[in-house]
C-alpha cells in the first residue's frame, strides 16, 4: 500500500512539469503560426513571370500583350479569415519595416472590390489608416464587401455615410468625413489618392518622403506653406493656390499630400471655392494630361492608363503613383504589386533613393522568394 501511494504521488510529480511543458509547448506553437507571417511575407500571388516583361520582343511579351490578364471578381467572403487567407494584411510586422511616421491614405472608391483590395494589399502597413469613402451610386455587392474589409481589418475605415462624389464638393465632403473619422489620433500625413491610382514605391519611402514637408501641402507637386493656407483667399481665382487646386480636384484628386496640422485650414478653403462636376463615365475629359501615353488609352479625367508596355520603364520615374485600368490589363497591377512587395521587403536601398528601382539588375528576387 506504501508502494502504491509513493507510485502514485511520483506520477503526480511528473506530471505537473510535463503538463505545464504541454502547455507551453501548444502555446508557443500557435504563437509561432499566428505570427509566421509576420517574418516570412507572403509575395504576392500571381502566374504572370513578370520579369520577362521587361524584353518587349520576347515570344512571352508579345503573347501576353494579345491577351492580357483582365480582373477576375472573386466570391463574396462570409468572413475575415477568407480576406486575410488571400491577401497578406497583417496585424503587425518587423519596426524595421514599418517606419515611424504615421500616415494616412484616403480614396474615394465606386467599384472593382478586388482591385480596391489588391492596392490596399500593395501599400498594407499595420501602423498606418487607410480609408475608403464609397460614392452613393456603388453597387450593393460593393458596399457589403467593402464594409466587411472595414469591419475586419483594425486599421482599415470604410464610413457608412455615402457621398455623392460627382462634384468637386461632394469629393471634398468625401475625404473631410475621413479626416474626421480619427482626427485625434497621432497620424502625420494623409495622402489623397484618385479611385485607379496605383503605388510605385513602398509605404515605408513615402513615410518617409512625407516626414521632409513637416507642416506643408503638396498638390501635384507643388509646396504650399502654412502662411499661404491662413492668408489663402478662395475668392482669389488667380492665386497659385486656386489654380493648383482646382487641376488637382478637375484629375480626381491625384496625387495630395496633406499634413495633420493643416487639413482643417485646407479644407476649409477648398469649400469655399466655387463648386463644379467632376469628369465621369458619361462626361470625360477631352484634353489628355500627358500626350506620350503608350497605351493611347485615358481615364475619365485625361490621366494616361498604364500598361505592361510601359512596366520595364517605371524604374526610370520618380512619381509616386500611377493610374491603371484593371479591366484593361490587371496583370501590370500584379507585376507592380510584385515591384512593390520588393521594395518593400527586399531592397532597403531603393527605400531611400527614388531612382534606384527594381529589376535594373534583371534579377527576379521574388522567384527565388517563392522557392
Amino acid at each position: 500500500m506504501a508502494n502504491h501511494d509513493f507510485c502514485t504521488k511520483t506520477m503526480w510529480a511528473l506530471s505537473v512539469p510535463l503538463g505545464v511543458l504541454l502547455i507551453l509547448f501548444i502555446a508557443l506553437t500557435a504563437y509561432a503560426t499566428y505570427s509566421f507571417h509576420i517574418f516570412v511575407p507572403i509575395a504576392p500571388n500571381n502566374e504572370i513571370d513578370c520579369a520577362i516583361m521587361f524584353n518587349k520582343s520576347s515570344e512571352d511579351y508579345l503573347t501576353y500583350i494579345e491577351n492580357r490578364t483582365l480582373l477576375e471578381t472573386t466570391h463574396n467572403d462570409r468572413n475575415c479569415f477568407q480576406i486575410r487567407r488571400r491577401r497578406y494584411l497583417p496585424a503587425d510586422l518587423p519596426k524595421s519595416m514599418s517606419g515611424f511616421h504615421n500616415m494616412f491614405f484616403i480614396r474615394v472608391v465606386s467599384k472593382d472590390y478586388d482591385f480596391v483590395e489588391e492596392v490596399l494589399a500593395m501599400m498594407h502597413s499595420p501602423i498606418h489608416f487607410f480609408c475608403f469613402v464609397l460614392d452613393i451610386n456603388s453597387e450593393p455587392l460593393f458596399k457589403e464587401r467593402m464594409f466587411r474589409l472595414g469591419d475586419c481589418m483594425v486599421n482599415v475605415l470604410v464610413p457608412r455615410e455615402l457621398f455623392n462624389t460627382s462634384t468637386a464638393h461632394g469629393t471634398l465632403n468625401a475625404h473631410r468625413r475621413c479626416l474626421r473619422e480619427i482626427d485625434e489620433f497621432d497620424w502625420k500625413h494623409a495622402v489623397i489618392t484618385a479611385e485607379h491610382d496605383i503605388p510605385l514605391h513602398s509605404t515605408k519611402f513615402l513615410s518617409r518622403r512625407s516626414r521632409r514637408l513637416r507642416d506643408m501641402v503638396e498638390m501635384n507637386g507643388i509646396h504650399f506653406k502654412e502662411e499661404t493656407l491662413a492668408n489663402a483667399n478662395p475668392n482669389d481665382t488667380s492665386s497659385q493656390l486656386f489654380q493648383v487646386s482646382r487641376n488637382w480636384l478637375q484629375h480626381l484628386c491625384s496625387v495630395a499630400t496633406i499634413s495633420h496640422s493643416q487639413h482643417k485650414v485646407l479644407y476649409d478653403y477648398l469649400l469655399k471655392t466655387p463648386d463644379f462636376d467632376l469628369p465621369n463615365d458619361q462626361h470625360r475629359e477631352i484634353s489628355v494630361v500627358e500626350q506620350k501615353c503608350d497605351t493611347m488609352k485615358y481615364d475619365v479625367d485625361g490621366s494616361c492608363l498604364y500598361a505592361m508596355e510601359d512596366f520595364s520603364a517605371i524604374r526610370n520615374t520618380t512619381r509616386l503613383f500611377i493610374r491603371a485600368d484593371p479591366h484593361y490589363d490587371f496583370g501590370f497591377v500584379q507585376c507592380v504589386h510584385e515591384v512593390v512587395f520588393e521594395r518593400t521587403f527586399f531592397d532597403p536601398i531603393s527605400n531611400k533613393n527614388a531612382n534606384n528601382y527594381l529589376y535594373g539588375s534583371r534579377v527576379n528576387l521574388i522567384d527565388d522568394y517563392r522557392n
